[in-house]
């Protein structure tokens, strides 16, 4: 009988700690990290480079899709992309100019080879805020070109 007793509460002490240790595990796995705003401008011209349109498109704000034209839509934000003709994009430099946790500023530097293949550099700043409404939530470009701005 007491054999049976001493199993018992070893089965039950081993089930409750695979019980803690599920709990643990599925914890970690919801605490996804959002990338901050460099990496995002990193992310922007990445998926530019590698003609990764959804990807590029997922880090503009949801409200400057709204406001720009060529952004309303993936296809639209595609058109206007490979209207650029640009076949590879370099980052030379990315800097964090400013952040306060809701917006950041982010000098970046990148090099541009053309369809025919002209070589340009480009350097200028993108203001990003962090979205927490937006359809994928974090950091956000509010105007990666055009003179529209989010400013919602």
């Amino acid at each position: 009988m007491k054999r049976i007793i001493l199993v018992s509460v070893a089965i039950l002490v081993i089930l409750a700690g695979a019980g803690a240790i599920i709990q643990i595990t599925e914890n970690k796995k919801s605490e996804y990290k959002f990338p901050e705003a460099t990496q995002t401008v990193k992310q922007y011209f990445d998926s530019w480079d590698k003609k990764d349109w959804p990807n590029m498109y997922s880090v503009i704000s949801d409200g400057f899709k709204k406001i720009e034209p060529t952004a309303k839509t993936l296809g639209d934000f595609r058109a206007y992309a490979e209207g650029q003709n640009v076949e590879t994009v370099k980052i030379l430099e990315l800097k964090e100019e400013s952040a306060d946790g809701k917006t950041a500023v982010i000098q970046y530097s990148v090099g541009f080879t053309l369809k025919d293949g002209t070589k340009k550099e480009f350097k200028d700043k993108f203001t990003l805020k962090y979205r927490e409404a937006d359809v994928i939530k974090g950091w956000k470009l509010i105007h990666p070109y055009g003179e529209k701005i989010d400013t919602s």
